[in-house]
Parts: C-alpha cells; structure tokens; sequence
C-alpha cells in the first residue's frame, strides 16, 4: 500500500493521486498527534496534575484538531474530482456529521490573537486548547469540543483513508 500512495494509480488523475496522497498523510498526522496529546495528559495525570505537560498535551491536541479540520476540506476536493477514488457516502457522512464544531475551535485557536486584542475572551475562560476537568472536553474561549466527537471524526476518517488505499478506482457502469 505504501508504494501505491507513493508511486500512485495510473488510472487516477494526477489531482486525485494528489488528494489522496495528502488525505492518507494527513489523517496519520491527526492520529499520531491525538495519541501524543492523551499520552501527554496521561502523564500528567500520573504526576499528580503538576501542569508539567500542559503545553505538551496543548500543542499536540491544537496539531491534530488542525490536521482533522484539513481532512474535510480534501473531502470536498475527492468528491469534486472526477477522477478521484469513490468511497461509501455513509463513511464521508459520519465524519462530516462533527466537522463543524472541529472547524469552531479550530477557527477559535488560529484567530485568538485577534480575540485578544477586541477583547472578546470572557473573565476565566481558557485562551488555549486544554482538558476540561471532567476530562471529557476540549474548551477553548467560548467554544468546545467532545473527545468522543473528535475521535469519532478521526475513527472515520481513518476508514476513508484505509478504504480509498485498498479499493481501485471504479469504472463507471456501462448501460
């Protein structure tokens, strides 16, 4: 499968080739770096919440929502190109179902230097990625996101990924 994402399908586009190539490596990316933020909260947590790996789970965590909210832009590349690889609607639909409250706090960390300056961060609200206490959320300013939310996104993603690298192109069907 390597080889194929490298070298690529000659019955695709070189535009679908391209897609693909960049959806594969940056699906990876997201999980790599979602499975290095919960280490780094893990390890936090085992040194008894000592803040000592705070930036580490922060960077790691604001690397792969950043990553996640890429992937649904090249969705709507693959599905635009007519020489891209088809997958099942209902896998690009589960993904899609949380795009938009990834690309809300994606949206949210990228601009926080302007949120900053119009003063627009309400009185103790995070102006970083960060682990809510219940540990089940990922709050920034006024925005949130579930973890079971972002792992589903990454979950589907990840058989989109596996699915288009597996399958050949389809042929249309001849009438």
């Amino acid at each position: 499968m390597v080889v194929q994402l490298l070298v690529g399908e000659c019955s695709l586009s070189p535009k679908a080739r391209l897609y693909r190539r960049n959806f594969i490596r940056l699906v990876d990316k997201a999980v790599r770096e979602y499975r290095k933020a919960s280490e780094a909260l893990l390890a936090e947590v085992a040194e008894h919440g000592r803040h000592l790996r705070s930036y580490e789970f922060t960077d790691h965590i604001e690397t792969c929502i950043n990553a996640a909210s890429r992937l649904f832009k090249l969705l709507e590349g693959i599905r635009s190109e007519k020489e891209a690889l088809n997958f099942p609607r209902e896998l690009r639909k589960l993904a899609e179902t949380h795009s938009k409250s990834v690309r809300d706090i994606r949206n949210t960390v990228e601009h926080m230097d302007e949120r900053i300056q119009k003063d627009a961060i309400a009185l103790g609200k995070p102006i970083m990625l960060a682990c809510s206490q219940e540990g089940d959320r990922i709050p920034v300013s006024d925005c949130e996101l579930d973890f079971t939310d972002l792992a589903m996104v990454l979950g589907k993603t990840h058989e989109i990924a596996q699915y288009i690298l597996t399958i050949r192109k389809q042929k249309p069907k001849e009438q």
